[in-house]
């Protein structure tokens, strides 16, 4: 679950430099690592869904979680389920790692339980 944080931490450091003057040598090298980290994290498998997680913090209504969802499904370029609602503006940052958290802690646990499960 490491990339995930990686990626949150490099998503929103990109989002916040875009405002200044990065380089580009340097924001591409951190664009390819977000492709790569993506890329990895598109082929997890978490025992509770980010979405149904959200939804239970009351931080997205079902409503939001389908249209992203199906967003999701239609875009051209592989997008993660988070970094979808942040761009949609219907969560922030703090709250999507706050999921993240509960997602990652809750997959140990389940892991924990369950070790013949795919984690």
């Amino acid at each position: 679950m490491e990339a995930a944080v990686e990626f949150e931490r490099l998503r929103s450091l990109i989002t916040r430099e875009s405002e200044f003057a990065m380089p580009g040598s340097v924001r591409s090298r951190y664009e390819r690592r977000l492709i790569a980290l993506r890329n990895q994290l598109q082929e997890e498998r978490h025992a509770y869904p980010l979405g149904a997680i959200l939804v239970s913090l009351g931080a997205i209504t079902d409503e939001q979680l389908n249209q992203a969802l199906v967003r999701q499904r239609r875009s051209r370029t592989p997008r993660l389920l988070g970094e979808l609602l942040v761009d949609l503006g219907c969560v922030k940052d703090e709250m999507l790692t706050h999921a993240l958290s509960i997602q990652r802690s809750a997959t140990q646990a389940h892991s924990s339980v369950h070790p013949d499960l795919p984690k």
